[in-house]
């Protein structure tokens, strides 16, 4: 059997090593250590008033995910293999699950937000301002900093721009468990980018 030698090879790391990475930069990040913000602008704030209820929404959000990014690609071949370029960008939809109160002000919010994109009484799409949003996605940090070490430290944001919400998911309900409502709520965007690392996008 041929051998082969191996450059910059691993070497056997010691617990105080695995120790010194794992605590380096902040530590090991932990999942529940997020907040999310919505903004909504045009109507949804100004006709019907939600202004102070908008920050309710970042104490409320119980999961969500961190977004991704993806190219779609073509293949091409001149000779030999093909190979892949890409040529357009692609985001996912943003899915943020919210936990619901008795008097359902969560869920009246959404279906009002709804009903502005697409009034029931004329099935006609509005214009994207009326109804468009910036929603603010926070990594935090374990502790804080300075002298109150228990607020909230921000370590990485994205912003997500034009979003809105495309589907606003059934809620099932039953007898069986006496579990909190949560209420699924599924928005698409235009792009994320993050703040002070990205560019910041002009109008699309």
């Amino acid at each position: 059997m041929p051998s082969y030698s191996i450059s910059n090879q691993p070497q056997n790391l010691t617990m105080p090593e695995v120790q010194a990475y794992s605590s380096a930069l902040g530590g090991l990040a932990k999942s529940a250590r997020y907040a999310v913000n919505i903004l909504p602008v045009g109507d949804l704030l100004v006709g019907l008033g939600y202004s102070d209820f908008i920050r309710h929404f970042t104490y409320l959000s119980d999961s969500t995910e961190l977004p991704g990014r993806a190219f779609v690609n073509i293949d091409l071949r001149y000779y030999g293999p093909n190979f892949k370029l890409p040529f357009q960008t692609q985001y996912e939809d943003l899915n943020i699950t919210f936990l619901c109160r008795s008097e359902s002000f969560e869920r009246q919010f959404f279906d009002d937000w709804m009903e502005i994109i697409n009034p029931t009484n004329l099935w006609d799409f509005n214009y994207r301002d009326s109804y468009r949003s910036t929603i603010e996605l926070f990594q935090l940090a374990e502790y804080g900093t300075g002298t109150n070490s228990t607020a909230p430290r921000a370590m990485y944001k994205w912003t997500f721009w034009d979003a809105y919400p495309t589907i606003v998911n059934p809620q099932p309900v039953t007898w069986a468990d006496d579990n909190v409502q949560r209420l699924s709520v599924s928005f698409t965007f235009t792009k994320w980018n993050r703040v002070g690392r990205d560019a910041t996008p002009g109008n699309f």
